[in-house]
């Protein structure tokens, strides 16, 4: 039975397993990602998720047991080190050590990285960047070290009704004459 090895459990390597199924490929797919997470989209990370106002299910590209009833071999926090296209090989590392996965078709689908700033103070602690949805969890749930308090902005306090003004006019002194 073929096996094809998917290197990058991203939004791209997920919708490539579900495509392969779709299309009748029935070997062994082993889906091979370096975050502890299932595949997500990443947009909503800085929109709707970030803000509170979508479940993290939601960010999710396939529901966690999507990957087990398609028979997709998903390994979460597995990176691959090396490919060897001699023995059509590629080499991980892991939790559970470093290892080897044959394939007889290999997809990469590995992303990009976000561009770092290079301005003075760019490596800062306090510039950020949002990638993954570690990156968002800290975000909304800013300052968890001990020590330091963070409020997520100023404290909303119900506002006074304003008072009424008046609609009359002060004269303006400086263009009055001066009697003397």
């Amino acid at each position: 039975m073929p096996t094809f090895v998917i290197a990058g459990a991203s939004l791209a390597g997920a919708k490539a397993a579900e495509t392969l199924r779709d299309e009748g490929f029935d070997g062994e797919i082993v889906l091979l990602g370096s975050e502890p997470e299932r595949p997500y989209e990443r947009p909503p990370l800085s929109k709707g998720y970030l803000l509170g106002k979508d479940s993290r299910d939601s960010i999710y590209v396939h529901a966690a047991e999507w990957y087990a009833e398609h028979h997709v071999d998903l390994r979460q926090g597995v990176t691959v080190t090396a490919i060897d296209r001699g023995t059509a090989t590629v080499a991980t590392s892991g939790p559970s050590g470093d290892g080897e996965v044959s394939y007889d078709k290999l997809l990469l689908a590995t992303g990009a990285s976000p561009g770092r700033l290079t301005f003075p103070g760019s490596d800062r602690e306090e510039v950020l960047y949002l990638r993954t949805v570690g990156d968002s969890d800290r975000r909304r749930n800013p300052g968890r070290r001990p020590g330091r308090r963070h409020r997520r902005g100023p404290e909303r306090r119900p506002r006074r009704p304003r008072r009424a003004r008046s609609r009359q006019r002060r004269p303006d002194r400086r263009h009055h004459a001066h009697l003397g």
